[in-house]
């Protein structure tokens, strides 16, 4: 069984407005149900939960969200164990991340037969900077995005919900089989109330190629 999550339980401080960010509406239609829409579509996704503690009205089984991201992640991940057997693989996706595709699901959970964890990644096109040091192979990193799948029972067992990293996939055992997927080229997060205006203008332009 495929079971994709969808967090949001994050309050978007960084948004500054008392409705988070992935309520706000593009074109007529809120943020996450672009997220949502795409779990729907994707043939390889069996169940959608949705962490959150807001009343929603999608067709989703619902857990309590957090005060952090990994307190978040972790409530799924106990709420996955007790309540399905039968979980091979978990894939976690933000809310606020409008552009995310059935397609772009499915080829993450085909890969994963393959992989312990695959996370969405971006290459580095900018020059990388860092104080007292004159010069950073951009080479050597790579940015961490959702969405991310991963074997659940590693990622079950290895999963701290009070640890400091920032990406679920930076709790993976380095043994592991750890992949980069850089397949997704457009995956901007909502963060400030201007990235509306901008996911709007391309939206807008993607349709008008279509």
């Amino acid at each position: 069984m495929n079971i994709s999550v969808i967090l949001s339980g994050g309050n978007g401080i960084r948004f500054g407005s008392e409705l988070p960010k992935q309520y706000h509406l593009l074109f007529g239609k809120e943020v996450i149900a672009y997220v949502y829409d795409a779990l729907k579509a994707s043939e390889l996704t069996d169940e959608i939960l949705i962490v959150s503690s807001r009343n929603m009205h999608y067709e989703a089984g619902y857990v309590p969200g957090g005060n952090t991201h990994n307190e978040s992640v972790g409530n799924a991940l106990k709420y996955i164990y007790k309540h399905y057997d039968n979980c091979e693989s978990v894939l976690f996706v933000d809310s606020a991340r409008p552009f995310v595709t059935a397609d772009v699901i499915d080829e993450l959970y085909k890969r994963i037969k393959d992989a312990d964890a695959i996370t969405t990644a971006q290459k580095i096109t900018d020059s990388l900077g860092r104080d007292g040091i004159k010069f950073v192979d951009r080479s050597d990193y790579y940015l961490i995005q959702k969405p991310a799948v991963f074997n659940f029972n590693i990622l079950y067992k290895h999963f701290s919900a009070t640890s400091e990293t920032t990406a679920i996939i930076q709790q993976i055992p380095l043994s592991c089989r750890v992949k980069q997927y850089y397949g997704l080229k457009q995956n901007m997060k909502i963060t400030y109330p201007e990235d509306l205006q901008f996911a709007e203008r391309l939206m807008g332009m993607q349709g008008e190629l279509l």
